[in-house]
């Protein structure tokens, strides 16, 4: 079935009945008038009665999925990267915790420690995993967002709170990289405190009660039992007291939302590192620098690091993956709004809002 929205369309709240929301986050933050909240872990109106929302389109401008609507270059054009290397934490206490090489981790502890940033944007949880955006002031607050999380959470609210910092790095999904780049482009002041980009390898995600109640008992493991996930070409469980369980990788992805289906990007293109395990041993995060700020951060934290060159074929796996994502998001594309991508479909004004 073909999506259409309702013209004119100027806000988000057809995106939320068209189930292709992200939960991001960034709607929520960048609403003045409080029209859009978070229900039950998604956003939501606050009332089809309440008339608050005064249709000023900015909750559009900032969606990284309606923006998608007009890259026609994500969904064709290779990856483009400066360097790449496998990275490792030389802190025996951050690998002891952290996903693989404890990268992003280590990483974003000695950006605070050093004074390169004043704050960092996580994904956190709170008890039975219950998402949690995060804006981590201390090496303290980095490490008990450490491990992967395979379900959205809405990073982006964090952006409410940047008048309280100089400076920040934002730690997030490629959807959740384009709005700090969205912002940038129409030079919104919180834009500005951007010091870095981190962006995370991405696959799918799923939504909390997804994870909760359809993948985790297939192998019967509990919210409360649950240790960690891996998904590495399978699904990888692990509960607390050291088992694992496997599944294939087609049980996550049929689990995969519209929001994940039409998004082309595994590597972020707007981020200044990508971090991720697809490609690098096992212990090890593969990290891709994307441009000249991506070079001075790594440069900067290099003592707090290992790290070795990747192979040709490591690299490749990076772009295998990329390249899969992007044809499959294409389809899915034409699949769901009826025109290839970045055909107007929208009327001429909404089209050069979210264009521009």
């Amino acid at each position: 079935m073909v999506w259409r929205p309702k013209l004119p369309i100027t806000n988000v709240y057809q995106l939320l009945d068209a189930d292709i929301c992200s939960v991001c986050g960034a709607c929520v933050a960048a609403c003045h008038w409080k029209a859009i909240y978070f229900d039950n872990r998604m956003p939501s109106r606050i009332s089809k009665e309440i008339k608050l929302c005064v249709d000023c389109s900015r909750c559009l401008i900032v969606c990284p999925q309606v923006t998608l609507w007009a890259k026609k270059d994500l969904y064709s054009d290779d990856v483009k990267i400066v360097d790449a290397y496998h990275v490792r934490s030389r802190d025996k206490k951050v690998l002891s915790i952290a996903q693989d090489g404890g990268a992003v981790t280590t990483i974003a502890m000695k950006a605070l420690e050093r004074k390169l940033v004043d704050a960092v944007v996580l994904a956190g949880t709170e008890d039975k995993l219950i998402p949690k955006p995060v804006l981590a002031f201390t090496p303290e607050d980095v490490m008990k967002c450490a491990k992967s999380k395979y379900f959205y959470i809405p990073s982006l609210i964090e952006l409410g709170r940047f008048d309280k910092v100089r400076s920040v790095m934002v730690v997030g999904l490629p959807c959740q990289i384009r709005v700090i780049e969205r912002l940038a482009e129409f030079d919104v002041g919180i834009s500005r405190k951007v010091a870095y980009k981190v962006g995370l390898f991405c696959r799918h995600n799923l939504d909390y009660a997804s994870l909760i109640e359809k993948l985790l008992p297939k192998v019967g493991v509990t919210v409360e039992s649950l240790a960690k996930m891996d998904v590495k070409g399978k699904v990888i469980v692990y509960d607390k007291v050291g088992k694992s369980y496997e599944l294939p990788l087609s049980e996550y992805e049929n689990l995969a939302r519209p929001s994940c289906l039409q998004c082309p990007e595994f590597v972020s293109r707007c981020a200044d590192i990508n971090v991720g395990s697809t490609g690098a041993p096992d212990g090890w995060n593969m990290v891709l620098v994307m441009n000249r700020r991506g070079e001075e951060l790594l440069d900067a934290l290099i003592d707090a690091l290992e790290t070795k060159k990747p192979t040709s074929d490591e690299l490749n796996r990076v772009y295998r993956m990329d390249r899969g994502k992007r044809g499959e998001a294409s389809k899915f594309f034409k699949e769901f709004y009826g025109v290839e991508v970045g055909e107007r479909f929208l009327d001429r004004d909404t089209w050069r809002v979210i264009s521009r």
